[in-house]
């Protein structure tokens, strides 16, 4: 393979001006006397395109004409190469770039010649930022996913007698969480259809969700639920469902059906309807109320800005949950 030496000089040019066009680099060069003598792949909104002749200092504004003259200065006297970040307007956009200033070395001279890149940043400026607000976004779900645990644990703790009830209802709400906090994160935490997260929820009991009549029916509509919403929403599935597999229509030796839904309530609301029967002489046995009817009555409802009624009979339970329309996902 031949030495760079036997290429010609334009090709070289050639090569390297390509080059600097596909990497988004601009080069200026100044002589020991201050005045660029060589400009290669400047924007075309640069404010002086053609700055042969002058110093780069005259070839900006302010404010970045000082921030320059001082990193001039600064890589001159230290030796060191000196970054300059600054932005370009250009039809209502700003680019981000980044300059490096390195000082020639030049014996026996008073004043040494500059190399200055030019870096347009404004992807990887806007990737930055993109990257931080999502960062922003997780913690800000983390801690409210947090709180939520936190409060179910000490809600739970507080109406459970044994470490073994506490341990076991306390487990079965944090699955049903993280079940719907995968749902959530599956789609980039704009929320989840309002199907699927019924269909998770009750999957968990062993139960087939089906739109045609069977044991649990899913009727109406599936609009995309979002994320806070559908994590409340996902616990009180759960609370339903649990208290259905101990109690109701999904026991053992029992009998009966479900049928869930989502409907219009009105311009501004939607209303989410669980309704249970209980069929023959099966009964469902009166409960005290507990940390799940505090759920389903008070916490889920307040959670969604919404309202709620719970009626649990010893053969019928009936849920309605008004959903402001505001809490749907995008």
């Amino acid at each position: 393979m031949g030495s760079s030496a036997s290429v010609h000089p334009d090709a070289r040019r050639g090569a390297l001006a390509l080059a600097l066009r596909h990497g988004n680099v601009s080069v200026l060069h100044c002589g020991v006397d201050g005045r660029i003598d060589l400009a290669e792949n400047l924007p075309d909104f640069w404010p002086y395109r053609d700055p042969l002749g002058f110093s780069v200092t005259e070839a900006v504004e302010e404010p970045l004409r000082s921030k320059l003259d001082d990193a001039i200065h600064l890589a001159r006297e230290v030796g060191a190469p000196q970054i300059v970040d600054f932005t370009l307007e250009h039809n209502g956009t700003s680019h981000a770039f980044e300059a490096r200033i390195y000082a020639e070395s030049v014996e026996s001279a008073k004043t040494s010649g500059l190399v200055i890149t030019i870096l347009d940043v404004s992807e990887t400026r806007a990737h930055e930022m993109t990257l931080r607000a999502l960062m922003r976004e997780v913690s800000h779900r983390s801690k409210n996913l947090l709180a939520i645990v936190q409060s179910v644990a000490m809600q739970t703790a507080r109406h459970t007698g044994t470490i073994e009830d506490f341990l076991l209802k306390f487990r079965g709400r944090l699955h049903a969480l993280s079940s719907t906090q995968d749902l959530v994160t599956d789609s980039d935490w704009q929320g989840t259809r309002f199907h699927d997260l019924v269909t998770a929820q009750l999957s968990r009991t062993g139960v087939a969700v089906r739109s045609d009549p069977g044991p649990v029916q899913l009727k109406g509509l599936d609009p995309i639920i979002g994320p806070n919403t559908a994590l409340h929403l996902g616990l009180a599935l759960h609370e339903l469902a649990t208290n259905s597999v101990l109690h109701g229509a999904l026991g053992d030796g029992h009998s009966g059906s479900i049928t869930i839904s989502l409907r219009v309530a009105d311009a501004d609301r939607l209303e989410f309807v669980w309704h249970e029967l209980i069929r023959g002489n099966d009964t469902r046995p009166t409960q005290a109320k507990r940390f799940g009817t505090l759920v389903l009555e008070k916490v889920v409802p307040l959670s969604v800005s919404g309202s709620a009624s719970y009626d649990p009979e010893p053969q019928e339970v009936r849920y309605e949950l008004s959903i402001p329309a505001q809490q749907l996902g995008k």
